[in-house]
């Protein structure tokens, strides 16, 4: 499969290099498109361009933005002039974007063109769909075939006013809305220190698994529950964040978050 290869120099008033480069992408998707503002380099002997100064990578409805972009494609029959652009990494103010949601805040980040999988990696970044928002000070990955976003570091899920849910990695599975161009959240896994935040509640356990559709939040090990000055605690529950109702129950049986367990309820009142 030929690339397709055209540089468009072109000097405007500010006295820059603007370049754009069509990249053939993998299979028979739509090609990439390369922008930059200080020129395209073509390193032949490695198989890759780079793309400097506000360079920009668009596929179909994605943008991909940053300060360097490096695209390498493949050989194709031993010829270095015949493949396909198989890997898209981005450096410094990293900014990505398609019809459905953004991610901000990138230091750095790479695209596999074939499986549509992004890794990105910063210390402020911002998963935002909707009324949904996403954020970790480490990673952010996102399978765009799989509607599946992951945040692992200090990570956290907001969903406008109905919830806050912290923990060390957030698993988002989503749906793409059949009434606008936004994604929507199926249902959140959290692992490992995780605080779920409601307007009256807050929740702490080692696990939780929230079902958008249900509103049921189960929290698995270490639970506990703090609605005002009272506390429960135990090692199973649910919270139902539609209805604003908590409750401990028996640890349902071959479930894949942990060992079976009988109640444990512990109910204090604050001493203030």
């Amino acid at each position: 499969m030929q690339i397709l290869i055209y540089l468009l120099f072109i000097f405007t008033t500010f006295s820059f290099l603007n370049a754009q480069q069509t990249l053939k992408g993998t299979s028979n998707d739509s090609p990439i498109e390369i922008f930059a503002e200080d020129g395209i380099e073509w390193h032949k002997s490695k198989n890759k361009y780079i793309a400097r100064g506000n360079a920009k990578a668009k596929k179909g409805d994605l943008l991909v933005k940053s300060k360097i972009l490096e695209a390498t494609y493949r050989d194709s029959e031993g010829n270095k002039e015949n493949g396909e652009i198989e890997l898209i990494k981005a450096i410094g103010n990293v900014f990505i974007e398609n019809n459905n949601a953004t991610i901000t805040g990138g230091e750095k980040a790479s695209f596999n063109v074939e499986k549509e999988h992004f890794i990105v990696n910063g210390k402020q970044l911002i998963l935002i769909s909707d009324k949904d928002k996403l954020t970790s000070n480490r990673t952010i990955e996102f399978w765009k075939i799989e509607n599946i976003a992951i945040a692992t570091g200090n990570a956290k899920a907001y969903k406008d006013k109905k919830y806050r849910i912290k923990a060390d990695k957030l698993v988002w599975h989503l749906t793409d809305s059949k009434k606008k161009k936004e994604y929507e959240i199926k249902k959140i896994l959290a692992f490992k220190n995780v605080i779920i935040e409601t307007n009256n509640e807050i929740a702490y356990s080692d696990k939780a698994l929230y079902n958008e559709l249900s509103g049921i939040c189960k929290l698995f090990g270490n639970v506990k529950l703090k609605k005002g000055g009272s506390y429960l605690t135990g090692e199973y529950a649910e919270m139902n964040l539609n209805s604003g109702i908590s409750k401990l129950l028996p640890h349902p049986k071959n479930d894949s978050f942990g060992n079976e367990g009988r109640v444990k309820a512990l109910i204090k009142k604050d001493e203030q």
